[in-house]
């Protein structure tokens, strides 16, 4: 009897026992996205037959998204398309689960910590100013002293982006780089906005480095849930009532139509004061023109992406410049993450396959 077969638009760790045991199971076949044209073309003759997709975050965002055209010519017998990541942007769930077709994803167990760690990283940085030294300790300056000196002495100018070094001739000890202050995070709020697991485990990340932690979420957590956090929470309905309070604000919610530019040029322009941010959420919920012009005025003393508005391209004024770090959304891209993203997803299919429930359905 033959294999059912599996496409994949992404490939597992090909020494994942569990991988192995699944090919064994099944007929693996990996595949390329190029055109609409292609896949739909594809499905109705050299790949009508799959019975499930195997897909990572992007999927078919490429495309245009799992959605219309491409969902309406999907094959006959496809039955689910487990996606390997938290999100699962660009997919139709309620139209696929009009047409019968399960979505599963893998929720965030997994990301939660290196997600964490991504965002522990960014907020030494913005404090510290960091990124003012690695930028030009780069071996043109092979002095670590002057360069303290230099950097102290120093003017940044947040229009352009650029840092000026000054002339070294005073004794620097370090306390500011270019004019901006190096102090420790400590005492000073962050708003976590999207308090899942992974808001909650930043919270603790945080926490951890005497940062005083709010959050904004939809619905308050019960007392019992605050208590259970073992660190003390502020709740904020929304961004704007915490606009008092915010010395850094992380991003950590869904992308969709209602928190698209959540942050805009209002909400930046209505914080009390010059904050620093840092998204491991969803590009989208940050209207990134709007965050280059906070940055340029100087009321956006750092940012710290790992998504972006129109992923995978970002918009060309954040680069350079020594008071934002980007990182190529690899907030949960650890080994241990990957492979357990892939355990999941593939359990997904084997359950759906076999007649069972999936173990983590979306739709």
């Amino acid at each position: 009897m033959s294999k059912k077969k599996v496409l994949f638009l992404a490939e597992p760790n090909q020494d994942l026992p569990e991988y192995r045991h699944f090919q064994h199971l099944y007929e693996c076949i990996p595949y390329q996205l190029t055109t609409s044209e292609k896949l739909i073309e594809d499905f109705k003759t050299s790949l009508k037959d799959i019975e499930a997709i195997y897909a990572a975050w992007l999927g078919f965002i490429p495309l245009g998204g799992f959605a219309n055209e491409i969902l309406a010519n999907s094959p006959p017998n496809l039955k689910i398309i487990s996606v390997c990541s938290v999100g699962y942007d660009g997919f139709d769930e309620t139209a696929m689960a009009e047409k019968g077709l399960i979505l599963t994803n893998v929720p965030s167990s997994g990301a939660a910590e290196p997600v964490a760690d991504l965002v522990l990283f960014n907020a030494l940085q913005a404090f510290r100013n960091f990124g003012f030294c690695t930028q030009i300790f780069n071996g043109e300056l092979n002095n670590s002293m002057y360069i303290r000196r230099r950097l102290q002495d120093g003017e940044f100018d947040t229009s352009s982006g650029k840092l000026q070094l000054g002339n070294g001739s005073t004794h620097a000890f370090g306390q500011s780089s270019a004019g901006r202050p190096n102090i420790s995070p400590a005492g000073h709020t962050v708003v976590i906005v999207g308090f899942g697991r992974i808001g909650q485990t930043i919270g603790s990340r945080l926490h951890g480095i005497g940062m005083k932690i709010a959050y904004v979420k939809r619905t308050k957590l019960t007392t019992v849930h605050e208590q259970q956090l073992r660190y003390p929470v502020t709740y904020y309905k929304t961004l704007a009532d915490a606009k008092d309070v915010a010395d850094l604000v992380v991003i950590a919610c869904p992308g969709t139509a209602e928190t698209k530019h959540l942050v805009n040029a209002n909400v930046i322009n209505a914080i009390s004061k010059p904050f620093r941010i840092i998204n491991v959420g969803r590009g989208t919920v940050i209207d990134e023109q709007a965050l280059v012009d906070g940055l340029k005025s100087g009321k956006v003393l750092f940012a710290g992406l790992d998504v972006f508005e129109s992923e995978p391209k970002v918009h060309p004024e954040l680069f350079g410049r020594p008071d934002v770090v980007l990182t190529p959304h690899i907030g949960a891209s650890t080994m241990e993450n990957f492979d357990h993203t892939a355990e999941v997803s593939l359990k997904n299919i084997d359950h759906v396959l076999s007649g069972k429930e999936p173990l983590t359905r979306v739709n």
